[in-house]
């Protein structure tokens, strides 16, 4: 099997388009076209089922797309074995981290990291708990740092630190403050949510299983300045790290509630794979992560 041409169609497949995989790999859209048809050729398989401008994976393409996923994230595990053992005056750490973590715990670790090794490039990949665990099985993060909990044999899993939810709500909605008896919700709220895979919706899912409201009505945004900035509107409840809306509280946009139950704490966690080289540039980020900010400073 040509290498080159199963590197193509991967790319073709991971951007759903001819002309961008063929822009990501510096190659002309006629030339990607005409390779995954040399493919095609080549193991005497249909890969792509193709509708006008249109197409998607057959089976046996599926099944061809997952291996080559494989092979070429192992790729980049030898050449990452082979650059550990460079040192930090040059090189690149890509640092994959959920969200709020992206957003507002790392800048700080960033900086410090930058202070100590300039000639390190850093690249920060922001996106939801169970993407960040997936781009670092395929290699694609150094360093991966999440909000939710993962269930995945492959990868190691180290506590971090532990960050307060809170739920807040309009600041205009008649309900009780924090510290009151009563449930500052009905039955009637809508819930503002994050989508599947996130680490809040995970803790918002737990609390509306404690408070009997399964069925409530929510409406998925993309993100926790979303939510808040929902709440703030008037549209209904949410639950967001307490980070993520201490803007909105100072200037009185939303309220703060505090479940009969209890404060809502989650955990932060850092994943690695267990078997894969770690780059000095990983190690030296990873043991900044292990210091508070307050030693330092």
């Amino acid at each position: 099997m040509n290498l080159h041409l199963l590197k193509i169609f991967v790319q073709v497949v991971e951007e759903n388009s001819f002309s961008r995989a063929a822009e990501t790999l510096g190659i002309s859209q006629p030339a990607a076209s005409k390779s995954v048809r040399e493919l095609e050729s080549q193991l005497d398989a249909v890969l792509l089922e193709r509708r006008g401008r249109f197409f998607e994976p057959t089976e046996a393409g599926q099944v061809l797309l997952e291996y080559g996923r494989s092979l070429f994230a192992l790729e980049r595990e030898a050449d990452e074995a082979l650059r550990a053992f460079n040192g930090l005056g040059r090189g690149r750490l890509r640092i994959g981290a959920s969200t709020t973590i992206a957003t507002y715990w790392l800048p700080p670790f960033l900086r410090r990291f930058h202070d100590r090794h300039p000639g390190i490039t850093l690249q920060v990949v922001a996106a939801n708990t169970h993407q960040i665990a997936a781009r670092l099985l395929d290699c694609e993060v150094d360093v991966a740092l999440v909000e939710g909990g993962i269930d995945d044999a492959r990868l190691e899993i180290r506590p971090w630190r532990s960050e307060e939810m809170i739920v807040i709500s309009p600041r205009e909605a008649l309900l009780p403050v924090a510290g009151d008896e009563a449930e500052p919700w009905g039955p009637q709220t809508t819930w503002i949510v994050r989508e599947r895979g996130s680490g809040s919706r995970d803790a918002t899912e737990a609390l509306l299983r404690r408070i009997g409201a399964e069925s409530a009505e929510i409406i998925e945004v993309g993100s926790n300045e979303a939510i808040v900035q929902a709440v703030a509107a008037g549209i209904g409840c949410g639950v967001v790290p307490r980070i993520c809306a201490r803007d909105a509280l100072a200037l009185g946009r939303v309220r703060r509630h505090v479940p009969v139950s209890g404060p809502i704490e989650r955990a932060l966690y850092r994943l690695r794979l267990p078997h894969r080289p770690v780059s000095p540039a990983a190690l030296a980020f990873e043991a900044l992560l292990a210091v508070p900010e307050s030693a330092e400073d």
